[in-house]
């Protein structure tokens, strides 16, 4: 589908991640309530934007703290 450049399988509240990537906000909202919504199986969505992304180096950093200090 144009605009769903991955999806994600996941556990929890929600069954699937999808990855839109567009350039305009306006074609967000297109993806999601011309196409997505209206796919067999699809009762609801939750839309999120993401601003920044982080490399694995910065997430490491973040969250690799005190990892090098345990026992292997």
């Amino acid at each position: 589908m144009p605009g769903v450049s991955e999806v994600y399988t996941v556990t929890g509240e929600w069954d699937f991640v999808a990855i839109v990537r567009v350039r305009e906000h306006e074609q967000l909202a297109d993806v999601v309530t011309q196409r997505l919504t209206k796919l067999e199986g699809i009762e609801r969505t939750q839309t999120m934007v993401a601003f920044q992304q982080f490399s694995a180096h910065d997430l490491e950093a973040m969250f690799g703290l005190g990892v090098e200090d345990r026992p292997t």
